[in-house]
Order: structure tokens, then sequence, then C-alpha cells
């Protein structure tokens, strides 16, 4: 064999033999409510469990969250995945990623909530056949914990959102994310409320979820700005990208952006407006790994802030931004991408879910994402 050359046995590794999809619909224990679209009683995902031929398992896990940003359903997800990324990858190696992410590019324009799962799987099938977590794929520990924030959603009565916090903050949260943008009025009588209530060692962002209208965001972040927020979420239409400069120029709380940014070509637009100071990134919106930390290193380039987040999810999305987190050397907004598994959903999807303690994640040392699934909360929740 010449110097450099690889076997044909190394050529073969990590070959994928068969690749499942299971739609699910996971009930909440209590209604989830922001400030744009209907109320949520459950949550749609697709799981992923890919097989190679030495029988490696690789895991991963999208969801279908219908507003803007995000505009996917089951049934799209499923159909798409299934008639035209699936087969790309079947017979291929989980080591060509690279190749793979190009391919679904070239056969699927977007959609990038379809592609997250199976590219997450990969990542998740290379750490079980190396013997290594995904962190350490991804550069290393960079971090011994993360920092999870809590979610206050909307509520009908200001006292339940303060009943919520300081349950969240006896459980040791310090930062809290406060749905808004449904009254403003009331949203400023909130964050005061919350401010009196929890002091000021806590830290306090507010998110509007794209709903809001320029006057009434103005009036928002007027009205909450002697009470040191944190930072504004998204307060306008995603699209309203001149709207979002405006108001970033007339508020003296930093901006952070969600709805708005999809893409790395979204991100180049928007750095030279001054639109935002931070970035918040979701598993199923923004692609996975693969496409997720390359908008990191952008926005960090260009000064921006980092929360890793996701929609509501299951463990499994829930590790791949943890994992993601803890390689990841700079600082980051904490973020209640943990509260689904640790709090609101009815059940899981793994044999030992994600775990918050005093506020922190800590991720482990097990190969790949370092979850099991549990065969009986899938088949209990799947959908025909």
């Amino acid at each position: 064999m010449t110097a450099g050359s690889i076997s044909p046995w190394r050529q073969k590794e990590g070959v994928i033999r068969q690749v499942e999809l299971w739609p699910l619909r996971i009930p909440l224990k209590n209604t989830l409510q922001i400030a744009i679209g209907e109320e949520r009683q459950t949550i749609d995902v697709v799981i992923v469990r890919l097989l190679t031929e030495e029988g490696v398992v690789g895991l991963g896990e999208t969801q279908a969250w219908r507003r803007q940003g995000s505009s996917e359903t089951l049934a799209g997800l499923v159909d798409a995945m299934r008639s035209l990324l699936v087969p790309l990858m079947t017979g291929q190696s989980i080591f060509d990623l690279a190749k793979i992410a190009s391919q679904f590019d070239a056969v699927l324009y977007g959609r990038l909530a379809a592609k997250a799962a199976l590219l997450d799987a990969l990542y998740d099938a290379q750490g079980q056949l190396l013997r290594v977590p995904v962190w350490q794929l991804l550069g290393g520990r960079a971090r011994a914990t993360i920092e999870a924030g809590a979610l206050l959603t909307l509520r009908p009565r200001i006292e339940q959102t303060l009943d919520e916090a300081q349950i969240f903050y006896q459980q040791g949260y310090r930062h809290f994310s406060v749905k808004v943008g449904k009254d403003v009025k009331r949203d400023i009588q909130t964050i005061a409320a919350l401010r009196a209530l929890l002091g000021d060692q806590v830290r306090l962002l507010v998110d509007a979820n794209a709903a809001m209208e320029f006057d009434d965001a103005l009036r928002l972040i007027k009205g909450i700005a002697p009470f040191d927020i944190d930072a504004v979420e998204q307060p306008l239409a995603s699209h309203d990208w001149q709207g979002l400069a405006e108001l970033a120029s007339r508020s003296a709380i930093p901006f952070i952006l969600d709805e708005s940014v999809t893409t790395q070509a979204d991100l180049l637009q928007l750095i030279p407006q001054r639109v935002a100071h931070g970035l918040h990134t979701k598993t199923a919106k923004n692609g996975g790994l693969w496409h997720i930390r390359p908008l990191w290193q952008l926005a960090d380039a260009a000064g921006w802030r980092i929360r890793a987040g996701n929609h509501p999810a299951t463990s499994l999305a829930t590790l791949s931004a943890a994992h993601l987190a803890t390689a990841w050397p700079h600082t980051l907004i904490p973020s209640p991408f943990t509260q689904s598994v640790t709090h609101d959903l009815v059940g899981d999807v793994v044999t030992e879910p994600v775990c918050v303690n005093q506020g922190q994640l800590k991720v482990g040392d097990l190969p790949g994402f370092g979850a099991e699934l549990d065969m009986t909360q899938i088949a209990r929740w799947q959908l025909s």
C-alpha cells in the first residue's frame, strides 16, 4: 500500500444501509401561547434513525413548527425526506457528510427543516462509530456546562407568570425569556413586576416572535428600558429588515434576530444594516449542526452574540444544540432550549432524557449524542 492511501475496508466504513422515519405528535403539559399563531397543545416532530452496515445507529430530530421562519408541516417533512433525501443517503458513508449535504441542496432548494435531522444523524453515527461524543467531532469541549434559560409564555393573568417565574427561580434559573407582543401595556406591567419579584441578579429578555407593528414595538422598548433588559428578540416581521434597522437605531436595548435569519445569505445581508446584535438559531429552522455552525462563526466575526435554541423539541434536538454549545469557545446567551424536555412535554423519546441541574446542563462523554431511543414512547406518539 502506498503512503497516504486508504484501504478498501476504510473506504466502505459507515455505509448507510437503512434510514427510518417516525412522525410523532407529543402532548404538552400546558397550552403554549406566543404572540403569533394559534395556541399549541402538542408538538409535531420527525425522529430519524439510520443504520450502517456495521449496525451503528445514528439519531436525529426535526420539528414541524408552523409560523414565521418555519412553515413546514409534518406530512410535508416526511414526504420530502422519504422521497428525495433518504434515497441519496442510502449506500453512502456517514463520513461523506459534506457530499451528502451538497446533494441535498442540489435536489431540494431550502427546506432546511427536512435536512436537519438527517444531517444530525450523520454526526451521531460518526460519534458512535468512532466512540467519541459529537462535541469532540466539533472541536472538543470548550465549556464545562451550558447555562439554560427559563421560558415564560403568555398567560391570562400576570400573577400566573409571576408564579411560574418564582418556581423557575427556585430551581436555579437566572435567565428568563419573556414572551410579549399581544398587549404592550400589559407587557410593560409584566416586565416591571418580574423585575420587582426577581431582583437585579437575574437577566430578562423579551421575545415578540415577529408579531408586532413598528409603533407598538417602539412603545414596548421605551416602556421596558428602565428594567435592565438583556435583549429584545425579533420584535417585527421576519421580512421587515428596514423596519428592524430603524427600530434598532432608536433602541438602547440590543436586538436578537430569530425568524429573520435562516441561511448564511440572510445573515450576510443583515450584518451591514446594523439590524441586530445577536442571532438565535434552531435545529430545524437552520438545518442542524452542519448549517448552524457556519452561521455562528459568521455572526461571531461580525461581533454578534449567539443563542443556541430550538423550537419545542424532544431530547434529541436538545442534545444537538447542547453538543454544539459545548464545543463553542465564545460567549453564549442563555436559551430555554431545554424547557420542552425538562418541563413541558408529557413524554420524551429517549431512555435518559436531558436533565438540567440548577439551571445548568452538562453534556457527558458518551459516544455520539449519547442517546438511545425509547421505542415504547415512539410507538405511543407515532402518527400513522
